[in-house]
């Protein structure tokens, strides 16, 4: 979402005039886009930011922290980093260009983190690549116990399909050949009439679209519909990415889930019974407030079941303003030791996984170089993939897979 939201303020720089280097002793401005799902990213951007003082102290510099951290922290930022020059929220993008001329023309800092329902309708980046993200609803409503999301984002709000529409238009005209549909939670996708899956179906149906994904979907709204649009439609990739973040009933009851262990795997078979030959990722936390030895274990067995092809995997992070926030912690021997032992033994499914590609035949979109004369490509499900020899970006060839390195599977052209 950050990579996207840092294409629109481009965009609409360069509307105002403004140009872009990616050579920071030529820049007039820096800007910091920043997040806040958890606790390091913070730490890891205040520390950032506070590298630039001598470069902002530099006649002429401005330095703009945007983002999540900017609408959670934006007093405590002007305070604790004084030579920040322009602190803006995710719904104040829009006024950048203004806002920019003003510090310079009045020497003055600018603070503006009030949400509302922007969803940045008719601006279309100009970007290059052969896979780009388009934003088709911003906010959520879920307020999972852990989440800070809804609190620096704002409430959902979906965009016009015609004017997701139109920028994916845009896009393919541009070359991109792999859209990827961006949401905190897709499924919650409504506009008028419209669901998701509507939508899904109309994306599909744009000329030239080479391949569509989603990101990311929530297991209590992710339904047939949605199920049977993938099934039917060639340039929809069976790639599901579906949170687990437990496998313990009570704890996704603490984490205002809003779906059970049972839900879940219901929602999986439904998966894999319409679409056999479908990958399904997830993300899982560790370490929630009151979690036992054995829940975590639960979480091993659901993971063991399911067999993700891949997983994102983190240790709680406290955020304040949630209502797990309140909740006592657990020790951080506790918390760290399950992290790794998750991770040792998804990984150890991810290896397997990757092996049973071996000898089989993937459809392969190469997106850029790798080491060595290599190529980098992915397959419809997610998976990167290796070939060792040159391959323009944007081709798509048939790919059998020979070897494992790492996790990484090495295939050769048919």
């Amino acid at each position: 979402m950050n990579k996207h939201d840092s294409s629109i303020i481009t965009q609409i720089l360069h509307d105002c005039g403004f140009e872009q280097t990616s050579d920071f002793r030529h820049a007039h401005i820096f800007i910091v886009n920043t997040c806040s799902v958890r606790k390091h990213a913070e730490q890891r951007a205040l520390s950032y930011i506070a590298g630039l003082r001598r470069w902002r102290n530099t006649q002429g510099k401005i330095v703009a922290v945007v983002g999540c951290m900017a609408e959670r922290l934006g007093d405590d930022i002007a305070t604790r980093l004084p030579f920040v020059d322009l602190i803006l929220g995710p719904d104040s993008y829009r006024q950048i260009g203004d806002f920019l001329n003003q510090v310079y023309q009045r020497d003055t800092k600018i603070i503006e983190t009030s949400l509302g329902g922007e969803t940045y309708c008719g601006i279309y980046p100009k970007r290059k690549g052969i896979s780009d993200f388009v934003t088709i609803m911003r906010g959520c409503n879920n307020f999972c116990s852990y989440c800070v999301v809804p609190y620096v984002r704002g409430r959902v709000r979906s965009r016009p399909p015609d004017d997701i529409i139109q920028e994916i238009e845009v896009l393919v005209r541009g070359g991109v050949k792999d859209i990827i549909l961006l949401g905190q939670n897709v499924n919650e996708y409504t506009y008028n009439s419209i669901t998701f899956a509507d939508l899904l179906k109309m994306v599909a149906e744009v000329p030239n679209v080479f391949r569509v994904r989603f990101l990311t979907s929530h297991p209590k709204d992710l339904n047939d519909a949605t199920i049977e649009i993938v099934k039917n439609h060639r340039n929809i990739c069976e790639w599901f990415h579906l949170p687990l973040q437990s496998g313990c009933s009570r704890i996704l009851t603490l984490m205002n889930r809003h779906y059970t262990k049972e839900m879940y795997l219901d929602m999986i078979d439904k998966i894999k019974t319409a679409i056999p030959e479908a990958t399904i990722t997830t993300d899982v936390i560790v370490g929630f407030p009151t979690e036992t030895e054995e829940e975590f274990a639960e979480t091993l067995t659901v993971m063991e079941e399911v067999r993700f092809d891949d997983a994102y995997m983190y240790r709680y992070s406290p955020r304040p303003g949630t209502a797990a926030y309140e909740m006592n912690s657990l020790s951080e021997d506790i918390i760290k030791r399950r992290l790794r032992t998750l991770i040792d033994f998804q990984n150890k499914i991810i290896i397997d996984k990757t092996k049973e590609m071996i000898g089989k035949q993937f459809e392969v979109l190469f997106e850029a170089e790798a080491k060595s004369g290599a190529t980098r490509g992915k397959t419809r499900g997610n998976k990167d993939v290796i070939v060792e020899q040159t391959i323009a970006p944007g081709e798509v060839r048939d790919v059998i897979m020979r070897e494992v390195r790492g996790r990484t599977p090495i295939g050769e052209i048919v």
